[in-house]
């Protein structure tokens, strides 16, 4: 493994999360010194048709976070406007106001009013495959599932609405089905009888239809993660993480079956729960890990040597997988140690795999990596060389040299320093200072 390239790749990755466009904000709108420009005719029209006591509404996930977003949703390669916000005589309800420019001048092409409170996400894609961008919009909130859906359409000149009212905890816009169309997915957790289910919507001409629904688990309380995009290399798909309970969280796969034009859920036994080993009392949540486009799970294990699960974050290996969905297998792709304690992880090279386990010392902030023989049954007692360790120091005690003989610096961050040792060089395990650096990385914090 090129452990260098891979590390700098994943950085890479994991600061890449999300896109959100940077348009008005509430203190530009609202406050002095005034937008220029194209800023300035957007919000002429929205203080002439609203007033100037205005409430912005901020949509509360997804990609789009802006009370004021601009998206080519006419198809004539220019950006039109969308405005959310609240009246100031309104104590209830949220606006919507669509803008395109025509003859050098913002007018609105659409108004529509909804009862819920606030916004839960913006979506776009070309749903019906006129080439233009439809607008999806969450109204509510996504808790408990009460948000509901609307879409917004481009024609004759003027923006249409098309009421789903169908409620969801989580909602995402792709072509699932590769017909060059996108497809709404909606997914809610159970409520009450009403079993854990997900959807996939097609519209066209101005009508939405359920094309394709399955169970999920019912055990699901809440999701704390949705990705959506390749799952493979040639297969479209939604990767969920939800929390079974406070401390255990599983994953849920689900993706478009071409041949039999269904859509499926692997990991779900057709019961009343996930049938699968993605199940995890860890916080780590499915994501594109490498920069591959491709979205992987992670499957968490206890390290050799340790049973039960009351061992510390450190004694769990977690690898990330893609699923294969002809063999119906997970491929690996990588393994890590993450130490969510003191915020780093440490890339587990190949020649390590199942031959080390670790022991955590958290009175010093240390994780040290041991060989590891399967005859040797207990490593907190016996265990073979240590090959590395990796300690958090205050940057006092690195500066005045507290314990620090042995070790060489890996990074600094927030008054505290992060560096190894390597106890036992010259073994066939043994890993070089480059390596060690190479292979280690602050947890981003999106």
């Amino acid at each position: 493994m090129n452990l260098k390239l891979t590390a700098v790749v994943l950085a890479l990755s994991l600061l890449l999360s999300g896109c959100s466009f940077a348009g008005l904000d509430a203190e530009t709108l609202m406050r002095p010194p005034k937008p220029t420009g194209e800023k300035a005719g957007i919000h002429a029209l929205l203080e002439s048709k609203a007033g100037e006591k205005i409430t912005l509404k901020y949509p509360s996930s997804g990609d789009y976070r802006s009370a004021i977003i601009t998206h080519d949703i006419c198809g004539d390669k220019k950006d039109e406007a969308m405005a959310i916000y609240q009246k100031g005589d309104e104590s209830t309800g949220t606006n919507l106001m669509f803008m395109m420019k025509q003859d050098g001048q913002w007018t609105g092409v659409g108004f529509f009013n909804n009862p819920a409170a606030q916004v839960d996400k913006v979506c776009f894609g070309d749903l019906n495959g006129d080439g233009k961008d439809d607008v999806v919009v969450g109204w509510g909130s996504s808790l408990n599932s009460t948000s509901t859906i609307c879409v917004y359409y481009y024609k004759n000149g003027k923006m249409n609405e098309l009421k789903l009212n169908q409620p969801y905890t989580e909602m995402t816009v792709m072509d699932f089905d590769g017909d060059g169309c996108d497809e709404i997915f909606t997914a809610n957790v159970s409520s009450g009888d009403d079993p854990a289910l997900a959807r996939l919507y097609s519209v066209r001409k101005n009508t939405a239809e359920i094309i394709g629904s399955c169970r999920m688990d019912s055990g699901v309380s809440k999701y704390a993660s949705m990705q959506s995009g390749l799952i493979n290399e040639k297969q479209n798909g939604v990767v969920l993480d939800g929390f079974k309970n406070a401390t255990t969280l599983v994953t849920e796969l689900l993706y478009w079956d071409k041949t039999s034009k269904t859509l499926c859920s692997p990991f779900y036994d057709g019961k009343t729960k996930s049938a699968n080993t993605a199940q995890r009392s860890t916080s780590v949540v499915s994501k594109d890990i490498n920069g591959d486009k491709i979205i992987e799970v992670p499957l968490v294990s206890l390290m050799p040597g340790y049973t039960g699960s009351s061992a510390d974050d450190a004694a769990y290996m977690t690898n990330w997988n893609r699923y294969d969905t002809k063999t119906n297998t997970f491929v690996r792709v990588m393994s890590m140690v993450v130490n969510y304690s003191d915020g780093y992880w440490f890339l587990i090279p190949d020649v390590w795999q199942g031959k080390i386990t670790t022991k955590t010392d958290t009175a010093t902030r240390t994780i040290t990596f041991y060989e590891w023989s399967p005859a040797k049954k207990n490593p907190v007692g016996v265990t073979g060389a240590p090959l590395l360790k990796i300690q958090v120091f205050s940057q006092a005690e690195w500066e005045k040299g507290m314990g620090t003989s042995g070790f060489f610096k890996l990074l600094d961050n927030n008054n505290l320093v992060f560096a190894a040792s390597c106890p036992s060089p010259g073994r066939p395990l043994s890993l070089s200072t480059e390596d060690v650096k190479a292979s280690f990385q602050l947890i981003n914090s999106d």
